[in-house]
């Protein structure tokens, strides 16, 4: 994996979302070269929103309003990215994050949205309960089974850690949430979806221990 690697595939994948119009606000990726010549590409989303002792609704309020995010899904779902490299371009860390919004937009803000029912009506539903997913990779603070160096969260559970195989890509995280949550138009899209990306060597992190153990193979 590396930083020019990671570059292309966020603006891949922005540009599927665009073409699919499943995007309504994009921010392409910055990159920040930092101190001992490390790199970071995406955002810096500062990690005591998520650690205050607040509410679903102000965290997701507080990162739209600042626009702390890369992609704004048509339903206000937000995607963020941020990738660390060191000096000789080997991954150090990732937070790769979705935030789905508590409340739909209205008609009039989002009328493609009530329009297209054969789009987003899966989207639409009010039954459905919305929280946010994170998948980190965070090598330096790895304890076996207590905290997989690459992990995803579910929700706001401090302790929920699900080991994934090893870092994950831009176009694997984007797909997830795609295939996931936006089931009925990655259906109709699934050709512009499911072509292949721009190239992104994969490695592996999990222990021994982690496998034995549910875990998540992350794709492409």
């Amino acid at each position: 994996m590396s930083p020019q690697g990671v570059r292309k595939q966020i603006e891949d994948l922005i540009s599927r979302l665009l073409l699919t119009s499943l995007c309504v606000q994009q921010f392409p990726p910055s990159t920040r070269s930092m101190r001992g010549g490390a790199t970071r590409i995406g955002l810096h989303v500062p990690q005591s929103i998520a650690k205050r002792d607040n509410s679903y609704d102000e965290i997701y309020e507080e990162l739209n309003q600042s626009q702390a995010y890369h992609i704004k899904l048509i339903d206000g779902g937000l995607i963020a990215f941020q990738y660390c490299f060191d000096h000789a371009d080997k991954l150090t860390e990732h937070r790769l994050a979705y935030f789905p919004s508590p409340t739909l937009p209205s008609a009039e803000d989002a009328p493609a949205l009530y329009e297209h029912d054969e789009l987003y009506g899966d989207i639409t539903v009010k039954r459905i309960v919305r929280f946010p997913i994170r998948f980190d990779y965070a090598p330096a603070a790895h304890r076996d089974l207590v905290h997989p160096a690459s992990h995803m969260t579910l929700g706001q559970y401090a302790d929920c850690r699900i080991p994934v195989v090893g870092p994950v890509g831009p176009t694997s995280f984007g797909m997830f949430i795609v295939r996931n949550f936006y089931c009925r138009a990655y259906t109709r899209y699934k050709n512009k979806f499911d072509r292949k990306p721009p190239p992104l060597t994969r490695t592996e992190t999990i222990s021994v221990a982690e496998r034995r153990f549910t875990h998540i193979v992350q794709g492409w």
